[in-house]
């Protein structure tokens, strides 16, 4: 059809044009280098976030690579805060193109443009998912280099909970030779991201580090509490002179936020990287004191809870109800073993429970103490010479704990456990947060769920 071609396949892609399996439907974003399409795909009709290079770009050797590197970045770096690559490839022309998830939402730019500034206890609440982000990528041997407030994605229908993606590792650099990026695309003395997050030692030109990634998320939280980034200028040299030069201001000079708060954005804008924050944990530490100024975090009253359901495939015969039963003994010693309380031992499942501490470290030690019991539970399971007759399903949640009065948060079985199809071990975001980098985890066919396949 050479009539219908040309319109399809021209500078701009047109509705109806396949790249790969995915169909465009309509332009979302045009970019300086690319432009990003909401797409469909052909084989389940789920949408589609198509980038795809323009064809001048294409022509540049550099621009190519580094554009297939973000592909082979992304795909490395499986996360539940990073946005998913679902392909890559290259169209007939050439142009290459990277087929992402679509997230549903707005980036923080229109956020803050919409609503306002965030309060302490809301920036805190995106920071935390943007640090686990960054936690899981510079363990990866990466570093983003361009965090800024339109990579960071809320993703709408989650109710009042700010759940947000980190998007767009296109100038991302490797910390090692054998990293993802790693490559003499990005020489020292060149100078890439964007001017009002850039860390000093990216605008000289110098090797970027974890803690160049930090100043960027100074200058995010900054901007998420005041709703202006700490410099600006009306060109590029001014803002960039600022980052180099200028004492950054404090955030409670521009909102009402905790001194605590201002030390610690200034902290992670402090002009050598050497007085920064060696890491994204002790940065959150700090974040989460000055936030809570000194009190127990926002546990009190949580619990973590682990279901185990075994299921009858077929007729049920002596040898698969005996398994059955075995499997549940399995799971309750093992949940009695994690510090959990067996509160429903019934035909079928378990049900258990353990009150969360009120300290950051101890809470998160106890969650991860009751993940590696549960996936050792189904990794035994599986080691089994019977798996084809009874299956395993466990589940693992933090949510608040049953009140006397109605039951209902972890009793609620219905809300996050009973209805899980998939064997094997699934957790929730709640269960799994701040622990992602010790754990191997692919989407789950629930939203909001994951699955974890192993441990690292």
């Amino acid at each position: 059809m050479p009539g219908g071609e040309e319109p399809l396949y021209g500078e701009e892609l047109g509705a109806g044009a396949l790249v790969g399996h995915w169909v465009v439907e309509r332009v979302h974003y045009r970019g300086p280098v690319s432009t990003l399409y909401r797409a469909k795909d052909t084989r389940t009709g789920a949408p589609a976030a198509l980038k795809v290079l323009h064809p001048q770009a294409a022509l540049a050797t550099i621009a190519l690579r580094r554009f297939r590197r973000e592909a082979a970045t992304l795909q490395r770096l499986s996360h539940p805060h990073i946005v998913e690559v679902l392909g890559h490839g290259e169209l007939p022309d050439g142009r290459a193109f990277i087929a992402m998830e679509w997230l549903e939402g707005r980036d923080l730019a229109a956020e803050l443009a919409a609503r306002g500034p965030l309060s302490p206890g809301e920036a805190l609440e995106v920071l935390e998912q943007v640090g686990a982000a960054l936690r899981a990528a510079h363990g990866a041997g990466v570093v983003h280099r361009d965090l800024k407030v339109q990579n960071v994605v809320r993703l709408s229908g989650r109710g009042e909970a700010l759940h947000v993606k980190l998007v767009d590792f296109g100038v991302a650099k490797g910390l090692t030779p054998d990293s993802p990026g790693a490559s003499t695309l990005t020489h020292t003395g060149v100078a890439l991201g964007t001017p009002l997050s850039m860390a000093p030692e990216q605008i000289r030109g110098e090797v970027p580090d974890a803690r160049t990634d930090l100043y960027a998320v100074g200058v995010l939280l900054f901007q998420l509490v005041t709703g202006q980034p700490p410099f600006q200028g009306t060109t590029r040299h001014e803002v960039e002179e600022q980052h180099l030069h200028a004492p950054p201001p404090r955030p409670g000079e521009r909102a009402p936020v905790p001194a605590a708060l201002d030390t610690v954005v200034l902290r992670c804008l402090a002009k050598r990287r050497e007085d920064r924050y060696p890491d994204v944990d002790a940065l959150l530490d700090a974040l989460r004191d000055a936030v809570r100024g000194g009190r127990a975090p926002a546990r009190e009253g949580y619990a973590v809870a682990l279901y185990a359901e075994a299921r009858l495939q077929g007729t049920p015969d002596v040898a698969s109800l005996e398994r059955l039963d075995a499997l549940l003994e399995r799971a309750g010693a093992a949940a009695r073993q994690a510090g959990l309380e067996v509160r429903v031992d019934g035909s079928g499942c378990v049900l258990a429970l353990a009150t969360l501490p009120e300290e950051e470290a101890c809470e998160r030690a106890v969650r991860e103490r009751v993940l590696s019991a549960a996936l050792a539970l189904v990794k035994d399971g599986d080691a089994s010479d019977d798996t084809r007759r009874v299956e395993l399903a466990v589940t693992v949640h933090v949510a608040r704990l049953p009140t006397e009065e109605g039951g209902g948060g972890l009793l609620h079985l219905p809300a996050w456990a009973a209805a899980s199809p998939e064997s094997g071990l699934t957790v929730t975001e709640a269960a799994l947060r701040g622990l992602e980098p010790g754990f191997v985890t692919e989407p789950g066919v629930l939203e909001g769920r994951l699955r974890v396949t192993g441990s690292r």
